[in-house]
This record gives C-alpha cells, sequence and structure tokens, in this order.
C-alpha cells in the first residue's frame, strides 16, 4: 500500500490546522507611538453589548479622528491577538472596530450550561460562507456609520482569512467601500498541497486537531465546517474580482508562507491589473519570535522587535501620509 498520499493528507491536516488557526494585522512621517495599550470604552461597551461579534476601541484623543478601521483576525486565531495592530491604529488617531467571527472570541451560542469552550466549538462547527460574510456586512456597516458621522476616511486591516473575507465584501456589493486597505497574508492564493483537505469537506463537524501554539489560537482545533467555508469564499471571491479592489493596498507577505503563495498573489494582482496594491515583503528575524511559521506575522513576538517596527511604521505611512496623530 503506496501511504504516501495518506502522509501528505496528514501533515496537510496538521499544518492547516497549525496555520489557518492564526490566519483564516506630523510633517514628516512621525513613528508611531510605543504603547500597546487599548482602551475599551463605556460606548463600545454598549457597542459591544448589542452585538459579541464586535468590539470597539476609541482613540484617547476625542477631538480629533484620523480615521476609522474595520480589523478582522484569522481562522481560529482569537481576534484579541490583533491588538497590536489596534493599538497601532488607536495610537494614531484612528477609531477600531474588531470583528470576531462566529467561533471566535465571545462570538458562539451561549444557551445552556457547558463549558466556553465546547459551546464555542459547537457553534464553530455550524459556520458557514453566509453567516460569516453577514457578520462582515453587519461590521462594516456600523464602520461606515461612524466614519460617516466623523467624516473621515474608512480603513480595512485583514490578516488571513480576515483578510478575504474583508475584500470579497468590497468586491461582492455594490455599496461597501474603503478608502485603504491593509492586508497581512490574505488568503487570496493557497499552495496547491493545502486543497488536500477538502477531501474531508463532506464532514462539516469533524474537528482537525491544532498543535500550534496556544498562545494564538482560538480553540483547540478547526472544524471541517470552517475550512468548507474558506473554500466557498475564495470561490465568491475569485467569481467578483474586479476594479472595484483597485484602491491603494498594501500587503504584507513572507515569500516562504506556508499557507499562502506569494507567487500566486503577484499574479492575481498582474491579471486584475490591481495597480494600487503595492507588497511589503517580511522576513522574520532569527531569534525573539515566539512562533517561526511565516504565515504569522501580526506582531512583535511573530516577527521579531526590529521587523515589527518596520511593519508598523509602513501601516501608518500607507493610511496617513499627511502625518499621523501621536501623543
Amino acid at each position: 500500500m503506496n501511504i504516501k498520499p495518506l502522509t501528505s493528507i496528514s501533515f496537510v491536516l496538521i499544518l492547516l490546522s497549525s496555520m489557518l488557526h492564526h490566519s483564516c494585522s506630523a510633517g514628516r512621517h512621525a513613528q508611531p507611538g510605543e504603547r500597546n495599550s487599548i482602551k475599551l470604552t463605556d460606548d463600545a461597551q454598549a457597542k459591544q453589548a448589542e452585538d459579541v461579534s464586535i468590539q470597539w476601541f476609541k482613540t484617547e484623543a476625542s477631538d480629533k479622528t484620523n480615521g476609522v478601521a474595520l480589523v478582522i483576525h484569522g481562522l481560529n486565531l482569537r481576534p484579541d491577538k490583533m491588538k497590536s495592530i489596534i493599538a497601532l491604529l488607536t495610537n494614531s488617531g484612528i477609531d477600531v472596530l474588531n470583528l470576531s467571527l462566529r467561533g471566535h472570541g465571545r462570538n458562539y451560542s451561549h444557551e445552556g450550561k457547558i463549558a466556553e469552550s465546547k459551546a464555542r466549538i459547537e457553534s464553530f462547527k455550524t459556520v458557514s460562507y453566509e453567516l460569516w460574510i453577514d457578520e462582515t456586512r453587519r461590521a462594516y456597516q456600523h464602520a461606515r456609520k461612524w466614519s460617516d458621522e466623523k467624516n473621515v476616511s474608512l480603513f480595512f486591516i485583514g490578516f488571513s482569512l480576515g483578510g478575504l473575507i474583508g475584500a470579497d465584501l468590497l468586491a461582492s456589493y455594490p455599496d461597501v467601500r474603503f478608502d485603504k486597505m491593509v492586508l497581512l497574508a490574505p488568503a487570496f492564493k493557497l499552495h496547491g498541497i493545502n486543497y488536500i483537505v477538502k477531501l474531508l469537506s463532506p464532514f462539516p463537524r469533524l474537528v482537525v486537531p491544532s498543535f500550534s501554539s496556544a498562545f494564538y489560537r482560538m480553540n483547540n482545533g478547526t472544524p471541517m465546517a470552517a475550512y468548507n467555508t474558506l473554500f466557498e469564499t475564495l470561490r465568491h471571491f475569485y467569481k467578483h474580482m474586479g476594479p472595484k479592489l483597485n484602491i491603494p493596498t498594501i500587503i504584507f507577505i513572507d515569500k516562504q508562507d506556508e499557507l499562502v503563495s506569494y507567487q500566486g498573489l503577484k499574479r492575481m494582482v498582474e491579471k486584475e491589473k490591481l495597480r494600487q496594491w503595492k507588497f511589503h515583503l517580511v522576513q522574520k528575524e532569527k531569534t525573539g519570535v515566539k512562533v517561526k511559521m511565516k504565515h504569522i506575522i501580526i506582531d512583535e513576538q511573530s516577527v521579531g522587535k526590529n521587523i515589527w517596527n518596520e511593519i508598523r511604521i509602513t501601516i501608518i505611512k500607507h493610511l496617513l501620509p499627511q502625518g499621523i496623530f501621536t501623543k
């Protein structure tokens, strides 16, 4: 019996579960402040009570708002692990709405008296494209309303799966618009081997165990329902790609990303004539990183202090080229 295909499947299942759960963040350009604190305002708490999928983080400079940003995490990533990006934005005068997709954070069914972790994974087993895109659209509407009230730009920041869902929303809905986007290892083009996991697509409630760092993951495993939703989102995105996506966008990516194909992304950008999309290549430091996986590039722990500082400065220069608010 040839065990190579089975070995490949096992490898991909482990690889996907350990990556996608992380996946699918004046005058001159002032450097972003070093603070990583995030202040949750009373207004944010009120909004969060209305919808467990969203959480507002407001800049401390209530008299000066430089923009509003919708931020979306990766698959099976703890939404609060986007905190470094959120702090960067709020410290720069940008109000942030952080979206937790169903099965992440506090976004799960709280019925009954079962343990939180079990309740969350049960909700994770029921996700679908329709559910996640509806949550994303509702979050967008909240962010759009706030940016219109403040008369400031609306930005989108997404990591891995989050980047894919946000871009799909922009491409699919005529009334959705962002002024600029920041995409960190967006799951637009996966390496071919990752599609082997689709062999298990008939079993949506099957949970693929995760052996990656508990520092980032939300659940101990990822249900096939979530992987199925990822692939459906990809199909929907490919169907609706077009000129509407051609807004100022920066893509952070490691050429050796285990999940997302850098070359595939480049070909997609060229084919779709997305001339306002620019790449910023990331190469992790050899020391001082908490995870070695190339796909995870959302904070100092994942890329190293110097590289993270480079990413932070690049993000703010992209979003606020006129100069930023710092305190």
